[in-house]
């Protein structure tokens, strides 16, 4: 049997990148006036445990739903990283070999100098999750995105790793398919055998 960890944020829960504005959960319909519940969400693109499509940063880059879906889900490695300082390529050197999609757990404030962006990407790594609010430092947002969306490396942003140790899992993270947009939320978990 498996092990599920949901490292999904609550969208009513998550940090907002500064000069975001907050989800915004509307009742349009009850159940005592309509005989169901529905509800109007109004949230930005890049709200809560979302992917970034490379069209975020690049003009030419495919949108959401033409990004390849194999990037978010399969084998994965979580790695724990320093808090609150910038990720440099010596911290990942020869912790991501062979590793098609790596897990920063980061404490979320650490993010990805240009140098650690570029080793993965040479390591052929398929796709990048954090726990911070993004992958890049707020100085430093397109350069790093641009390297990551170039060198074919997937982003998931803002998850959540309380509780979840180093290792090897798998992870289901598709992003919803927001044709032509340049982000989604995704659902992200991972997965790992009891029998280990």
């Amino acid at each position: 049997s498996m092990k599920i960890y949901d490292i999904t944020r609550a969208l009513q829960d998550a940090p907002i990148y500064p000069g975001s504005a907050p989800a915004v959960f509307e009742p349009v319909a009850d159940i005592e006036t309509r005989g169901w519940r529905e509800t109007l969400v109004t949230a930005g693109s890049h709200m809560g445990t979302h992917a970034d499509a490379e069209s975020h940063f690049l003009p030419d880059g495919a949108p959401i739903d033409a990004m390849p879906l194999d990037a978010y889900c399969g084998d994965c490695r979580v790695l724990t990283v320093s808090a609150e300082e910038l990720i440099r390529a010596d911290e990942l050197r020869g912790r991501v070999a062979g590793a098609e999609r790596v897990v920063l757990h980061t404490g979320g404030k650490s993010y990805l100098c240009e140098q650690a962006a570029e080793y993965l990407a040479e390591c052929g790594v398929k796709l990048v999750v954090t726990d911070a609010l993004s992958v890049a430092p707020p100085d430093n947002e397109a350069a790093v995105h641009v390297i990551l969306a170039r060198g074919g490396v997937a982003v998931v942003e803002n998850a959540v790793l309380d509780g979840v140790e180093d290792g090897e899992y798998l992870i289901f993270a598709f992003p919803a398919k927001y044709a032509g947009c340049d982000a989604a939320p995704v659902r992200a978990v991972l997965l790992q055998s009891d029998e280990e």
